[in-house]
């Protein structure tokens, strides 16, 4: 269901989930830039001794964390962060996932890759794994997006993936093969002007004036 559902289906939802075999979820807040690795070790720590080890930590995420030390630079600080959750990572023996944002340059990209994310570069050469997701103007209308791999040290990257986002049920589906930056970048550049050329088109049948006998 849809998420603006949920609250009117409560009921449903509840009995769902005590239907079913799921896993164990535990959600943890801090306010913004309160918590630090540390912080993440402490509470991590508390679980492990009520029986609870994760199999994945996630992270919304890592920009807005506080680091142990202060810069006068925020990119330092960002670095640093991203550098104690990567040896946090290590030392527990579990991946850790965030999210960052795209600068501004990102936001008008085909294909948005490391060069892109804000406030730090120096981020990018921490991360193991890096997938970045990105929708033009045209394709948002259709649920349309593409996702990027633009780092994988374990793996093949420089892949780009066509897919469908239902941003109601927060749904990623890959609906076609991989292709380069470079392809997927002419082909955006393609069916735009098509979009533009059709657009046209209609506007002058639009107005076009009817012609005297």
């Amino acid at each position: 269901m849809d998420s603006n559902e949920v609250m009117d289906r409560k009921e449903e939802v509840m009995k769902f989930y005590e239907e079913t075999k799921l896993g164990r979820l535990f959600i943890k807040e801090y306010p913004t830039n309160t918590a630090s690795v540390y912080t993440l070790k402490a509470h991590i720590e508390r679980l492990d001794l009520k029986g609870f080890k994760p199999d994945i930590v996630i992270i919304d995420y890592a920009d807005i964390m506080r680091s142990s030390r202060q810069f006068d630079s925020l990119r330092h600080e960002l670095k640093l962060v991203y550098e104690e959750l990567r040896g946090l990572a290590m030392e527990i023996g579990v991946p850790i996932w965030t999210a960052s944002q795209s600068n501004k340059e990102g936001a008008n990209s085909e294909v948005i890759d490391m060069t892109n994310m804000s406030e730090a570069y120096g981020k990018a050469m921490i991360c193991d794994v890096i997938v970045s997701v990105s929708r033009r103007a045209h394709e948002k209308a259709g649920g349309w997006g593409r996702l990027y791999v633009a780092k994988n040290r374990a793996g093949r990257d420089g892949l780009v993936y066509p897919i469908k986002i239902n941003t109601a049920r927060s749904k990623f589906e890959i609906s076609g093969e991989s292709d380069s930056p470079e392809a997927v970048t002419s082909s955006d550049e393609d069916a735009q002007k098509q979009a533009l050329k059709a657009k046209w088109k209609e506007l002058k049948n639009e107005f076009k004036s009817p012609v005297a006998p």
